[in-house]
């Protein structure tokens, strides 16, 4: 039944924890039912592609997902609440079927062999199908037009590079780097998994992220003034929340045993400046 699927997704997208539920929780009933949906997708791939060790299983089970995709736009019987509330959200905001594909497409290149030490070009590639497309679905839901994707592009960009800095030791345990290789080049570093750590120049590396990521939110700030503030203000929250953890990893050498987060007091001070501000 539709109320069993919206309350089963709702706990997968609260069981995260994420900033995400923060941000989507303040839109209205219909688009919140949509975002929830498309973060639970996201959440179930994610973890297929993090949580299984076997690859052929993992890519198995990603593929299949794209067959549950091209269900989603058709007309059979549905399997699980994600997919049910997926073709709710699809039937209601004509979502484009390309950008599921590409975040599948995404979690197959963890799938097929751990990323380590990407060429810009793959990495690039790779943020644009987890994090971008995740962009261009959401807007689509907010009510913006195809003339405003560079707001969603830029946030996914910026997002995504963040993560790469704040999840770093969590993905050399899954033996993965997403750190471009021009990066190592640069500073002389062995790009070896194993030593990595025990390299100071890696701190080095982390500030040119983060400076690059700010590139994408400065523009995303500037992409923002375009667009009515009521349209955006889910995204927008979510921005300002992984604005203070960029913030944390910015300022100070970074703790690599300790993954930087925001606590529920800090979210809900930096929330109620934003509602003053806004």
């Amino acid at each position: 039944m539709s109320v069993d699927d919206q309350i089963e997704v709702k706990k997968l997208v609260k069981k995260s924890g994420s900033s995400f539920f923060w941000g989507m929780n303040i839109l209205d009933k219909k688009k919140k039912r949509a975002m929830f949906s498309i973060y639970a997708f996201c959440r179930v791939i994610d973890d297929i592609a993090d949580e299984l060790e076997n690859k052929i299983e993992k890519e198995l089970k990603l593929n299949l997902w794209k067959k549950k995709i091209d269900n989603v736009y058709g007309s059979v019987n549905l399997i699980t609440s994600v997919e049910r509330e997926l073709r709710y959200s699809v039937n209601s905001y004509d979502l484009e079927k390309s950008d599921f594909y590409s975040i599948i497409d995404g979690m197959l290149m963890d799938a097929k062999e751990d990323i380590k030490f990407p060429s810009q070009k793959k990495l690039n590639l790779y943020c644009d199908r987890v994090a971008v497309a995740v962009g261009y679905l959401s807007i689509k839901i907010f009510g913006l037009s195809q003339n405003e994707k560079k707001y969603a592009f830029s946030l996914g960009r910026a997002f995504q590079l963040t993560n790469i800095v704040r999840d770093f030791t969590e993905d050399l345990e899954r033996g993965r780097c997403y750190i471009s290789s021009n990066y190592f080049e640069k500073y002389g570093i062995k790009k070896n998994i194993k030593t990595i750590l025990d390299e100071p120049k890696i701190q080095n590396i982390f500030q040119d992220i983060l400076h690059e990521a700010n590139k994408y939110f400065i523009k995303s700030d500037e992409e923002s003034k375009k667009i009515q503030k009521r349209k955006i203000i889910a995204s927008e929250i979510m921005k300002i929340f992984y604005k203070a953890i960029h913030s944390k990893l910015f300022k100070k050498r970074i703790n690599l045993k300790q993954r930087i987060k925001l606590s529920s007091f800090e979210k809900t001070f930096i929330l109620l400046l934003f509602f003053i501000r806004y």
